[in-house]
């Protein structure tokens, strides 16, 4: 809610390019890291409040293997938001166009990879 109030405040008082320039670049690997680490919490707590038909401890460890994984995607994404907005976000000498469009690449490659990761394709004549 800061995020959206502070972001409405800046296109309101006109720094449309200012704060939208700085921020598209970073966005995607900074917002799906935190989703990721949101993730990651959930899979945890739903093991400690519901079970199943393990011990708390059991159904713990179950969730924390796959919740670790999603804890290092997270993790490496901050990074790389970090990376991006130390190194990218801050330079006035680019197209503020230049940097929308990298931001909207980098959403759509962030994007694919999330729905096409993992699959394989199918091997049998249709």
């Amino acid at each position: 809610m800061i995020i959206g109030a502070v972001a409405g405040h800046l296109t309101q008082a006109g720094l449309i390019q200012t704060f939208w320039g700085f921020v598209a670049g970073h966005s995607s690997f900074e917002l799906l890291g935190a989703c990721l680490s949101g993730a990651a919490g959930l899979m945890i707590g739903h093991a400690l409040i519901a079970p199943g038909g393990h011990t708390r401890v059991q159904a713990l460890r179950n969730a924390a293997k796959n919740a670790v994984g999603l804890l290092y995607g997270a993790a490496f994404m901050t990074f790389c938001a970090a990376f991006i907005e130390a190194f990218w976000s801050p330079l006035r000498s680019l197209p503020v166009t230049l940097k929308y469009g990298v931001g909207l690449a980098l959403w759509v490659l962030l994007i694919a990879y999330f729905l096409l990761a993992g699959r394989r394709r199918s091997t049998h004549a249709a």
